[in-house]
């Protein structure tokens, strides 16, 4: 066995061939490095340097990387790099990369508490009946003020059939007793029972219930949220927070904080086993971040964590209905100053809804339209169930500019009686789907104008939700007149991006703003396509819903030409949206590919490459969470922050195999210089 002193001169020597920054040292001082604690040898390790180079080896002391390099060693040769002490752990060819940086997600919501939970599966409505009154035997929310029900997939299933046909009589049958609520698994969409609707009170405190009286009435701001059968009555299904708190729900949105106080290493289950070290919480509710100080308190917390902090700027409006952002901000400072005495959490971050969302229901009657802001108005197609797919189908589109549309309006404007059963004999559709809609910001234009403008100048940084391409244009707006009024250099950041206008691309790499992307929606999924694109373009003519001339297909999700025109993409699941998993490899895999359910990809020129999709996980989401001198990348002097893969994602896409990466397991995950993460054998 060589000395510890001749190892610690071999290892600097390793070390300086990485990072010339240190070829000068002395000798002296070479002789004086202590060995590496780890050396790994035998792997593919991507180090998403500035040359996206790979490397074999790697050396670590503490909690620190002090060496990458493409030394091979064997048994043989072994001994000429150990020191007393130093572990050799061969990687046996495996890929190694940085640890993951999942930049949008809601960790806490994503905690695996015990719950009556859909799991996002399709279900027509006698099957969620079932699956709710079997729930109801073996849970203990029975005995809770509500029943409560998570991760309902609004966009697919949901069928009526003889027993019941709306939403509204399904819940009916799970309970008359107690209010029912089904959370939506995108946390925008919601629906609920009789019980619930009833308890819906107006401005003034009243219970006066939602029904068709009221929603033209105490309630007919909130009517585009509400869901209306053919005779305007509620028909279960509620959208956005708002219509949550008229009926006493908005609590529930937290449901099972309990549970997860009493388990806070549940957040840890979340993270480590899906390779992910470095997170942003995207709407960090500050009466729950006790789950985060209990974590930190118990030597639990393995993750580097930017909180962004969501207040609602609609529950800080004087009596004259103005915003009073210092109260709002001086709010948001406290948190931030808790934090800067806590290790590896950052309360740095603000979070803003710009707009809603983007998903109309073809089985409501008449058809919800979206809510998301978007540039134009909003289609009206009329739907017919096709029984051979078991879902809906686009036969026509009503002519809202038509005379009779006009005339319509004009009657429902003046509270004329409008027949709707004879107005639908003579018709074929409902004389509601002559409104015109282009949706709705979350708040007024000057209200996100001066958020971003007064946060930006408090020195945090925007999380910004931005859905529509009217929604997306006011975000830019807002960080612009920022950076410009407080001369700032914020790197804001815009999440979602589903509908861009091809004229807001350059501006978004102008404002230097970080682009995220949840990359797993931006593929082709029918039934959830169908509550979207025949909204925004025909679908009824010889290119279907995926016509390659439609404005969705060819600005949805538009991530490589955001790249191309020179802004930075990353990557954030919004777990528990959609899935609690928040499956970064399915989230590559789509970025590649954009098709992640054996299906042709949507608009395959906007796929990105696997070198960017990575990086999107690591440096480039490091760089916006604002910790790329210390993590994102294996390189010399950054924590040890890293993770070891079941197979090679780079080699599969080589291979034509890129439908296989969403199978990549994590073996292990390193934070910090420690192993906290192994998968079982």
């Amino acid at each position: 066995m060589r000395s510890a002193s001749l190892l610690g001169a071999v290892l600097l020597g390793f070390v300086a061939a990485c990072n010339p920054a240190e070829e000068n040292s002395s000798a002296n001082s070479e002789a004086l490095t202590p060995p590496a604690e780890k050396l790994f040898i035998n792997g593919r390790i991507y180090t998403a340097n500035n040359s996206r180079e790979f490397m074999t080896s790697m050396a670590l002391r503490g909690d620190e990387i002090v060496g990458v390099g493409n030394i091979v060693a064997n048994q043989d040769n072994l001994d000429g790099l150990i020191g007393q002490g130093t572990e050799i752990i061969d990687l046996e060819g495996k890929l190694v990369l940085p640890g993951l940086h999942d930049a949008h997600l809601h960790p806490i919501g994503a905690m695996p508490i015990p719950s009556c939970n859909l799991e996002n599966i399709p279900m027509s409505l006698a099957d969620i009946v079932a699956f709710a009154e079997a729930c109801l035997e073996e849970d203990d929310m029975a005995n809770d003020e509500w029943i409560t029900i998570e991760l309902w997939n609004f966009a697919a299933g949901n069928q009526p059939g003889e027993d019941y046909k709306t939403i509204r009589q399904a819940l009916d049958a799970v309970s008359s007793e107690k209010p029912v609520i089904l959370l939506g698994s995108d946390g925008h969409h919601y629906a609920v029972n009789s019980v619930a609707l009833a308890r819906a009170k107006n401005d003034a405190g009243a219970v006066v219930g939602f029904s068709a009286e009221t929603l033209a009435s105490d309630f007919a701001a909130l009517a585009p949220y509400i869901g209306v059968d053919d005779s305007g009555e509620p028909n279960g299904k509620l959208t956005e927070d708002y219509a949550l708190s008229a009926i006493g729900a908005g609590n529930l949105l937290s449901a099972g904080i309990e549970k997860r106080r009493a388990s806070p290493e549940l957040m840890m289950d979340v993270t480590l086993p899906r390779g992910i070290t470095s997170f942003l919480d995207a709407a960090a509710d500050p009466n729950t971040l006790d789950i985060y100080d209990r974590l930190v308190a118990n030597d639990a917390f393995h993750a580097r964590a930017h909180l962004a902090l969501f207040y609602d700027p609609s529950t800080y409006r004087d009596d004259q209905g103005v915003v009073d952002f210092d109260r709002l901000l001086s709010d948001a400072q406290v948190v931030r100053k808790k934090y800067e005495r806590t290790e590896n959490i950052e309360a740095d971050f603000l979070k803003l809804f710009a707009d809603g969302v983007i998903e109309g229901d073809p089985l409501s009657e008449p058809p919800t339209l979206p809510n998301a802001a978007f540039s134009r108005d909003y289609l009206q197609p009329i739907f017919e169930w096709d029984e051979e797919s078991q879902w809906v189908k686009v036969s026509d589109y009503v002519g809202t500019d038509s005379e009779l549309c006009v005339a319509t309006r004009a009657a429902f404007a003046a509270e004329e009686e409008v027949d709707i059963a004879a107005f639908k004999t003579e018709n074929g559709f409902h004389p509601q789907q002559c409104a015109k809609s282009n949706g709705v910001l979350q708040h007024p234009e000057d209200v996100i104008m001066d958020y971003v403008q007064k946060g930006d100048a408090a020195g945090f940084t925007f999380h910004i939700h931005a859905i529509g391409d009217r929604g997306i244009h006011t975000a830019l707006n807002a960080v612009e007149e920022a950076r410009a009024n407080n001369d700032s250099n914020k790197n804001h950041i815009i999440t979602h991006l589903q509908v861009v206008h091809p004229d807001d691309i350059d501006r978004i790499a102008a404002n230097d703003i970080y682009a995220s992307f949840t990359f797993a929606w931006a593929v082709r999924d029918p039934q959830y396509d169908t509550t979207v694109i025949p909204f925004i373009d025909r679908v009824d003519g010889p290119g279907g819903m995926y016509d390659p001339a439609g404005y969705y297909i060819q600005n949805g999700y538009p991530a490589e030409s955001i790249r191309e025109a020179g802004a930075t993409l990353i990557a954030g699941s919004d777990a528990p949206v959609d899935t609690k998993d928040p499956r970064p490899f399915t989230n590559i895999e789509a970025a590649v590919s954009r098709s992640i359910y054996d299906l042709p990809p949507m608009n395959i020129d906007e796929a990105i490459s696997i070198y960017d999709a990575v990086d999107a996980y690591t440096i480039n989401a490091a760089k916006a969470l604002k910790q790329d001198n210390i993590a994102g990348s294996i390189e010399p002097g950054k924590k040890a922050d890293f993770i070891i893969l079941d197979q090679d994602i780079f080699a599969l896409v080589d291979e034509e195999k890129a439908a296989a990466i969403s199978d990549t397991k994590v073996l292990e995950t390193w934070f910090g210089g420690k192993k906290v993460y192994a998968a079982e054998e």
